[in-house]
């Protein structure tokens, strides 16, 4: 595994490579606790967990929350194992009720920074919000008393990030307990947080809510919000694009009251609309737990009955391809305060009629082998850099009981040989942690895995930022197609299969009225500090530029203005249309060369007449990509 990914790419920058190997995509799972050699088996009354990179060395590190005493704080070393970094990262002693982890880049500065959830099932306390420093004064800095409403002292059970307002900053939403309602802060830049709660139409405040998770269920390109209610009907927050959401759990079906402990949004089925999983709190089960599928119409169908689904004491859960065969699966971790309980973990696939299978693989894949848990947080990533995924466990009972200290499970997939590609995303124009991104493979044999960028879900969990694709037997990828909370869209050709890439946000968007006389603008981002070099072409149709990966605009074509991104990956161009009426129903296509600002033989943009191939002469190193192409239509 290599140290921190390089922000200057081509498209990709490769930091991992593993041969690749055909299978089935219906291998079975095997997990091994490894906590112990590694560094990570504890005694703790834990919550939430979230895996993340916090100082950028390439290795996924963790911080778990600890109810009653100290958080847990894990820097990886390059051997797997792990170190106590909790002074080491300046960590000061704490012991509030510690409920769940947030980590995102909420200052988009390049490093993940962390909001802490308190409060759970104890009086309200202030949450806090920790800087990441590590690479100024190797530490954490607590903002939280000038963060403005980001200290807000409540109950607070789960929460979970998005951008609502597509302004490039991470916002926060948080679920609370016992007629607290629910709270959304708006990430106004330099860590400072505004209760929007109100002004966004967030008003329920009667029920008992649990965890939530965000996602975009009408793929309309904002990012709604759904919440588990204990002891009443779910909310689901419809976003409504102009800053407000309305709740539309009664009529898309997800309002199935009583015994929820959270709301998960994941594709199950991946057809590209986000399903939904209702992990039901039963310590006495009158019927299993939900799973319903997206009728892809802002609706939802019931699919839990014939499924294999069960009841328990969903109280820990969360969802992460286990097997790697491109669906995601269900972990469910049980127990209550009177009694440990076995784990479950449940392998989802479509059914071939319209509806899911869970295969129950929790003694058969190892992880009852620890014996029965109070289990809580846990957190899927691929923390080994071997292509699969693993996952860590947060187990222990109520705060403050000895007897209900337990010790931390470290899950190492062992692997099947299924494929794989791991993708980190870099936003530019979006927000930096890339929260709300989605991303497609197609693969060679016709199939579609569809991912999306979250750090929030389950028990105030944020599994590892890398998007792991799971590609069970198929072998080879047509194209990595990713669609940034911007809009700004990308694309990935062939990519090769088992192996870990980096993705920045490169592409266009067009602002202006296309009309004659009219100044349009072209906003353009891309990896910091490159050339943008704007391309314009009168024939229709794009075609694939070999060795590149993406697709070119069509020939012949000329460069029309060029101009350099800035130390934020940002810029704008500006075109003129002629200010003649005889231009009206003709169609441009636009697209955008972004390279480094100078190249081998000191050429700054390609020849504007391009050689009759149609592709441009790249010297040695020649760094360059293309970006997303749009047609103007002149009215």
């Amino acid at each position: 595994m290599s140290s921190k990914i390089p922000a200057r790419a081509l498209v990709l920058a490769v930091v991992s490579t593993f041969a690749a190997t055909a299978s089935s995509s219906s291998a079975q799972v095997q997990l091994v606790d490894v906590a112990p050699n590694a560094g990570l088996s504890i005694s703790t009354w834990g919550r939430g967990v979230a895996m993340g990179d916090f100082d950028q060395d390439g290795l996924l590190d963790v911080i778990a929350a600890n109810a009653g005493m100290n958080n847990g704080v894990w820097r990886q070393k390059s051997d797997h194992t792990f170190q106590d970094a909790y002074a080491l990262w300046g960590f000061a002693a704490d012991v509030r009720a510690h409920w769940g982890i947030l980590a995102a880049d909420f200052d988009n500065d390049g490093d993940v920074d962390v909001y802490v959830l308190n409060g759970g099932f104890t009086t309200p306390q202030t949450n806090q919000l920790l800087r990441n420093d590590l690479s100024s004064t190797g530490a954490f800095t607590d903002v939280s008393l000038a963060s403005g409403d980001a200290d807000l002292k409540k109950s607070t059970f789960g929460g979970t990030t998005l951008d609502y307002d597509r302004d490039g900053l991470v916002d926060v939403f948080m679920s609370n307990l016992g007629g607290q309602g629910c709270t959304l802060l708006r990430n106004l830049g330099g860590m400072y947080f505004l209760d929007v709660t109100t002004a966004a139409g967030i008003a329920a405040t009667g029920g008992n809510y649990r965890h939530c998770s965000a996602g975009d269920l009408e793929n309309d390109g904002w990012i709604d919000v759904a919440v588990g209610n204990y002891y009443g009907f779910n909310l689901v927050y419809h976003n409504n694009g102009d800053g407000t959401f309305t709740d539309v759990a009664a009529t898309c079906g997800l309002s199935s009251r009583d015994r929820n402990f959270g709301l998960v949004l994941e594709d199950f089925d991946n057809d590209g609309w986000m399903d939904a999983y209702l992990p039901k709190y039963q310590q006495k089960p009158t019927g299993p737990s939900l799973l319903f599928l997206n009728n892809g119409d802002g609706t939802f169908r019931d699919v839990t009955t014939g499924s294999g689904m069960t009841g328990q004491t969903d109280m820990g859960h969360n969802t992460g391809d286990i097997d790697g065969d491109g669906y995601p699966d269900i972990f469910i971790g049980t127990g209550a305060p009177s009694k440990k309980e076995y784990d479950k973990l449940f392998l989802i696939t479509p059914n071939g009629s319209g509806g899911l299978t869970a295969t129950d693989v929790s003694s058969s894949s190892g992880l009852t082998a620890n014996g029965p848990t109070r289990a809580h947080g846990s957190s899927f990533g691929d923390y080994d850099g071997d292509g699969d995924v693993d996952l860590y466990q947060n187990n222990g009972g109520p705060e403050a009981d000895p007897n209900m200290l337990e010790a931390t499970f470290l899950w190492q997939n062992q692997g099947n040989g299924n494929a794989w590609l791991e993708v980190d995303l870099l936003g530019v124009r979006s927000n930096r942690s890339a929260i709300g991104a989605r991303a497609r493979v197609h693969c060679t044999s016709g199939r579609d895995v569809y991912r999306f960028r979250s750090a929030g879900k389950g028990f105030g969990n944020t599994d590892s930022p890398t998007i792991h694709f799971g590609l069970g037997g198929d072998l080879s990828l047509d194209e990595l197609f990713v669609t940034w909370p911007s809009g700004i869209t990308q694309r990935l050709l062939a990519p090769a299969i088992d192996q870990r890439i980096a993705m920045v946000e490169t592409g266009l968007l067009l602002e202006g009225d296309p009309t004659p006389g009219a100044t349009l603008t072209m906003r353009a981002c891309g990896p910091a500090n490159d050339f943008v070099d704007l391309l314009m072409s009168t024939t229709t149709g794009w075609t694939p530029w070999p060795g590149v990966g993406v697709l070119e605009l069509g020939v012949p074509y000329q460069t029309i203005v060029s101009g350099p991104l800035n130390a934020a990956g940002l810029g704008s161009l500006q075109i003129v249309i002629p200010n003649n009426p005889a231009l009206i129903g003709t169609v441009f296509h636009l697209q955008a060369l972004v390279h480094t600002p100078t190249s081998q033989d000191g050429h700054r943009s390609p020849p504007s007449s391009p050689p009759p191939s149609g592709k441009n002469p790249r010297p040695p190193n020649y760094t360059a990509l293309l970006t997303n192409c749009i047609d103007v239509a002149i009215h």
